[in-house]
């Protein structure tokens, strides 16, 4: 037997190996590069607190106080790929009347990972509008919960999302808003 007759079974057996250990490997990853296991990006806000507009809706409050709000931003990248944000701006808002504004700062989300943004949100001494204040005095009163409106625009879409002031769901998932830019 020639030393290339014994050396093929050995060759054979190598290869079988290299393609398993291939295999195995590539099974391991396949959700991260497989383009058909693609997802879009999704978007929660969590408000951790809100100042300067609890105090406006109890008894004898005025509308002069200027809110702030601290904002949590989940943002979990479903992509196959790594996203950035170069820091972008957050309105909340109520019944459609911007109350804060914010930046959020810059960062980096790695393919198919997550992270949590805190960003802040002030109104800059501005204050409530008086009718504005009114309307949420009268939602008080009459038993409804405050909704925010929060509008993330980052750099991969405009995100919004609402949230109750003073009740149970302090967090939300957002939506993806289509918008089309005009000349």
């Amino acid at each position: 037997m020639s030393w290339k007759q014994k050396i093929e079974p050995v060759a054979i057996l190598l290869s079988i190996l290299l393609i398993v250990v291939l295999v195995v490997d590539f099974a391991k990853h396949a959700e991260r590069f497989n383009p058909f296991l693609d997802k879009p990006t999704k978007c929660s806000v969590e408000l951790v607190a809100a100042r300067g507009i609890g105090s406006a809706l109890g008894p004898g409050a005025e509308s002069s106080s200027s809110p702030a709000f601290d904002l949590l931003v989940h943002v979990d990248n479903g992509h196959v790929f790594a996203i950035r944000d170069g820091g972008s701006d957050v309105v909340v808002s109520y019944a459609g009347v911007p109350l804060a504004r914010g930046r959020a700062p810059a960062f980096d989300v790695e393919a198919k990972e997550a992270v949590k943004v805190a960003v802040g949100a002030a109104s800059r001494g501005v204050g409530i509008p008086d009718e504005l204040f009114l309307l949420m005095v009268q939602e008080r009163r009459s038993g409804a919960t405050p909704q925010l409106q929060i509008d993330l625009w980052l750099d991969f879409g405009l995100f919004r999302c609402s949230v109750e002031l003073h009740g149970e769901q302090r967090a939300s998932q957002c939506d993806k808003l289509n918008f089309i830019y005009t000349s």
